[in-house]
Formats: C-alpha cells, sequence, structure tokens
C-alpha cells in the first residue's frame, strides 16, 4: 500500500509539472503586445447619409508585431444621443493573436433635425362622426425612416358632437433617443362647410426660421361634390404663420361657389428654429 501512495503522489508531481511546463511556453509564445487604436479628432463630424468610409475617418490602429491594422478598425453601435444630433460610436480591432483594442468617440450629425410628424390627410372632421386622429397621423425621421408605427397619442380634448376647435397631442422617439412631441389643432364642423372640398398639396409642412411661406402655393385645386373641377379663385386663405418665430401654426382656407355651397379647410405650419 505504501509503494501504491508514493506511485500516486509522484504521478501527480508530474502531472503537475507537465502542466507548469505547458503554462510556461504558452505564456512565452503568447503576443506580449495589444495593438491599439487612435483618432486625429475629439469628434467626427457627418451628414445623416453617411457612408461606411465616414465612420472610419481620422482613426488609425497599430500593433507592435503585426504592424499597421488601420484596414481591419471595425465600427460598432451609436450610443444614445447625449445632447441633439451628437452620440458615442464604439471601435474595434483585432490583432493576429484575436487580442482586441476598442475607442469610443462623439460624433455629431452636422445636417440632424429631430423626427418631424406628417398627416395623409388635414384633421377637419364633419360633427356627429367618428373618427380617428391617430390613423392620419405618420412620422419620418432622418436616420431610421418611417416611425409611423411608433407615434403615440398623449392626450387629445375632441369631441366628435360639438362643432370647434380642438387639439391632439402625439410623440415619436427614434433609435438615438430623441423624443418629438407635437400638439396638432383639431377642427370639427358642420356638415355644411364641406359641401366643397379644398385639396391642398400637404397638410403640415415644415419650414425653418426666415424661410419665404405664401399660403396660395400650397392650393391644388377646389370640387364639388360631384368631383367637378372649381376656380381655386373661390379660395380665400387666412394665415397666421410668422416664420420669424418657431411654433405651430394654421392657415385657415374658405370658398364658396356662386350656388352659396361651402367649404373649409387647414394646413398645419411648424417652424423650427
Amino acid at each position: 500500500m505504501k509503494y501504491i501512495r508514493i506511485a500516486a503522489i509522484a504521478i501527480l508531481i508530474l502531472a503537475a509539472g507537465t502542466y507548469g511546463l505547458g503554462v510556461v511556453k504558452e505564456r512565452r509564445e503568447e503576443d506580449p503586445s495589444r495593438p491599439v487604436i487612435t483618432s486625429d479628432r475629439e469628434i467626427l463630424e457627418i451628414s445623416v447619409n453617411y457612408t461606411e468610409e465616414d465612420l472610419l475617418q481620422g482613426l488609425s490602429a497599430y500593433d507592435q508585431e503585426d504592424g499597421d491594422l488601420t484596414d481591419q478598425i471595425l465600427a460598432g453601435e451609436f450610443s444614445q444621443f447625449v445632447q441633439e444630433g451628437t452620440c458615442n460610436l464604439s471601435y474595434v480591432v483585432f490583432d493576429s493573436a484575436n487580442q482586441a483594442a476598442t475607442l469610443s468617440r462623439p460624433v455629431r450629425f452636422t445636417d440632424y433635425e429631430s423626427p418631424e410628424f406628417t398627416l395623409s390627410q388635414p384633421l377637419v372632421f364633419t360633427a356627429g362622426r367618428s373618427a380617428a386622429p391617430l390613423s392620419y397621423i405618420g412620422a419620418w425621421d432622418m436616420l431610421d425612416g418611417d416611425l409611423t408605427d411608433f407615434v403615440t397619442q398623449v392626450e387629445s380634448n375632441i369631441s366628435y358632437n360639438t362643432p370647434g376647435d380642438y387639439s391632439f397631442r402625439v410623440e415619436v422617439a427614434n433609435s438615438l433617443g430623441d423624443v418629438a412631441e407635437i400638439t396638432l389643432p383639431v377642427h370639427v364642423v358642420e356638415e355644411e362647410k364641406q359641401a366643397l372640398q379644398i385639396r391642398l398639396s400637404d397638410s403640415i409642412v415644415y419650414l425653418k426660421a426666415g424661410d419665404s411661406f405664401r399660403a396660395r402655393d400650397y392650393i391644388e385645386g377646389l370640387y364639388d361634390q360631384g368631383g367637378n373641377r372649381l376656380s381655386t379663385g373661390l379660395i380665400d386663405a387666412s394665415s397666421q404663420v410668422d416664420t420669424s418665430l418657431a411654433g405651430c401654426y394654421e392657415v385657415h382656407y374658405q370658398a364658396e361657389d356662386p350656388d352659396g355651397r361651402q367649404g373649409e379647410t387647414w394646413l398645419i405650419v411648424v417652424v423650427r428654429e
């Protein structure tokens, strides 16, 4: 029994020695250096219509064993916005020993603007008829494209049985965390005010402060209930738009034909700073 114990101990010592030699050899063969990514700028400025090459501007990567690894740098994911139009972007590169280097730097989109809301038709409804304003509201974003499925109602004070002016508040967020909100004016009108149809080229328009604006430029046509086209000269436009001040405005269009039939609608104009 004694000799068996001695043999077992010897085997364990031999195994431990063999393992130790393997670890030492592996450490000797391991690449002692790691790659490094550097940037020649503190912040990267790009357009929202960027390319993969744009994301890699100003970067270089070097490894003591492998040399220049710049062409092997990979761009990762954008962070949420740290301020409007600016987020962080991560990068990674690997050397031949599969050792990684990472870098994170700020990225600013020079032409970024928050998501815009769209309307498939004016928010004008006939009294006594139910309606679903949210179904007419969409949203579009420079980075994510169509955000219509993510538009949510925040609040509403609409009474569809009583003619009057109301509001409908909605919001939407893009993938980088920018939340856009707007309170849209809604109008409930008597049925006789819809005997004529005033068609507009747009139901909502976004302008920048200082842009020119002509209300009549958005008139597309005037039609009676039989679909007959009438002169757009019958349409009067009353505008509240002040492009010198950011805000949400309206243009009220009204028409009446020689037979006394009337029609009215509204265009929403959003002025951004």
